[in-house]
């Protein structure tokens, strides 16, 4: 029976895990030269050439002349006829460095060299291997590989960028992040077609991936994993199996146990869109089944990449501290009782400020007559003698229709006496950041010839009398 040469290419491909070989005539290519393929490199046999001299030059070991002895067909360490292909797969070819981009930054950055040098970070820099970065509270950073791959470096984290490579001749990245403290959340370029590398470790797991966006963090002695799109292969340092996790799916590994894969929490909605009191953005979120802690973050982008502050809360209201009126991008996830932290929800949010709530006992007390006989409009009400007030006199319940309308310190004023009538007055106090508090309670006043007459009881609005069912205190 003849095999015919595709037949027997066919078969030595599947024999050796799918790797193509293609086998060259000695006159295919000039001794010495290279052809590059997506799976590695056939380098052409020049005189003096050995399974060994060509491991040494053009892989990461010696040791490999038995892998490139098995993958080519030569079952000994001999010369090689010149002209001669020999396959090298993309795995074996030596390597070479490379470094990453900061591409976004805010923050409390520590950035040190592999030689121990504490360097300025900024957009546009370039990190290499070797450097450990650390960032503080609501300090974020990340950092954009040749692939495009990325690296996000939440708040209070430190991680080591312990490999920053690429294969010779084919580029395949080679990548592989350290965790120290905290977190670090990764977007992975696919690596199937270059054959790249990239894995998160952590002093008791890693995580590899060809192609995905997960995180990994670090709370005491448990690794958390979870991934939000692709496949991650994860492992303990002391266990030789690994567990796939697929998309959605996350996991705990402790000391050398290697939890199951656990479905992470769905993306939960905001309840309301978010406002700011008293210099603090305030997340009402609606709560998730499963869930005992909610994660905010907000950024300037829709990527999330240029993160601003971020916050984890026990409730579902969650409130991130001195934030700025603007629209954001806000990324909200729930946190199961595992401390595994679900899908993102990412959301374009305006934040405005809001007055906050009258405290009870802090109710503005309203305006009073304090001479009813006096020629002017005496007003007096509680409050301090060193603080602005706003104060309003109107012909109407409704304040349409002012009459006086001022600003004084102080807590009490004179106004010209108005003509014979009824009128309403109520005052309000002004913050020294120029923002008012809610007005009190209107007063009526009655102005005759003789008298300005009122009862000291404050008057309800004709909404709030319509509301309780009651008639309208106004006559």
């Amino acid at each position: 029976m003849r095999i015919t040469l595709q037949k027997l290419m066919l078969v030595l491909a599947l024999a050796i895990g799918q790797t193509p070989i293609v086998w060259a005539a000695a006159s295919a290519a000039a001794p010495g030269s290279i052809t590059i393929q997506t799976s590695g490199i056939t380098y052409y046999a020049q005189a003096g050439d050995t399974l060994i001299s060509i491991a040494q030059r053009l892989t990461t070991k010696t040791g490999n002349w038995v892998a490139l002895g098995t993958i080519n067909r030569i079952n000994k360490d001999s010369n090689i006829p010149i002209g001669t292909g020999i396959i090298i797969p993309t795995e074996l070819l030596a390597d070479e460095p490379t470094d990453a981009t900061v591409i976004a930054r805010n923050g409390n950055i520590t950035a040190t060299t592999a030689d121990g040098r504490t360097i300025t970070i900024d957009i546009g820099s370039k990190v290499a291997e070797g450097m450990r970065i650390s960032t503080g509270a609501n300090s974020f950073l990340t950092l954009a590989l040749a692939d495009e791959s990325r690296i996000s470096v939440p708040s209070n984290s430190n991680v080591l960028l312990a490999k920053l490579r690429k294969s010779l001749y084919t580029g395949s990245p080679r990548t592989e992040v350290k965790l120290l403290r905290g977190r670090v959340v990764s977007r992975v370029s696919p690596l199937d077609s270059n054959k790249g590398r990239f894995e998160v470790r952590t002093p008791a797991s890693v995580a590899g991936v060809r192609g995905t966006h997960f995180r990994v963090g670090l709370n005491g002695d448990k690794v958390a994993t979870e991934v939000l799109d692709g496949h991650v292969a994860v492992g303990s340092l002391q266990a030789p199996e690994a567990r796939m996790l697929d998309s959605v799916k996350g996991n705990i590994i402790a000391g050398n146990s290697v939890g199951r894969a656990i479905d992470l929490l769905p993306a939960p909605q905001l309840a309301s869109m978010p406002y700011r009191m008293n210099g603090n953005a305030q997340f009402a979120i609606t709560p998730v089944k499963g869930a005992r802690a909610y994660h905010v973050q907000l950024a300037q982008d829709a990527e999330t990449l240029h993160m601003l502050a971020e916050t984890k809360g026990n409730a579902p209201e969650v409130v991130l501290e001195n934030i700025q009126e603007g629209s954001y991008f806000a990324q909200i996830s729930a946190i199961d009782e595992l401390g595994l932290e679900g899908m993102p929800r990412t959301l374009a949010v305006t934040i405005k400020n809001r007055l906050p709530p009258l405290k009870e006992g802090a109710i503005q007390g309203a305006p009073s007559v304090s001479n009813n006989y006096s020629k002017e409009l005496d007003l007096r009400w509680a409050g301090s003698a060193t603080q602005k007030y706003n104060i309003q006199v109107a012909r109407d319940l409704e304040f349409t229709w002012l009459l006086f309308n001022s600003s004084v310190i102080g807590n009490e004023v004179k106004l010209p006496r108005p003509s014979f009538g009824t009128y309403f007055t109520r005052v309000q106090s002004v913050n020294a950041d120029g923002s008012s508090n809610p007005f009190s309670s209107a007063q009526t006043l009655i102005v005759t010839d003789q008298w300005i007459i009122n009862d000291g009881h404050p008057v309800r609005s004709k909404e709030a009398s319509r509301d309780s069912g009651r008639p309208s205190d106004r006559q």
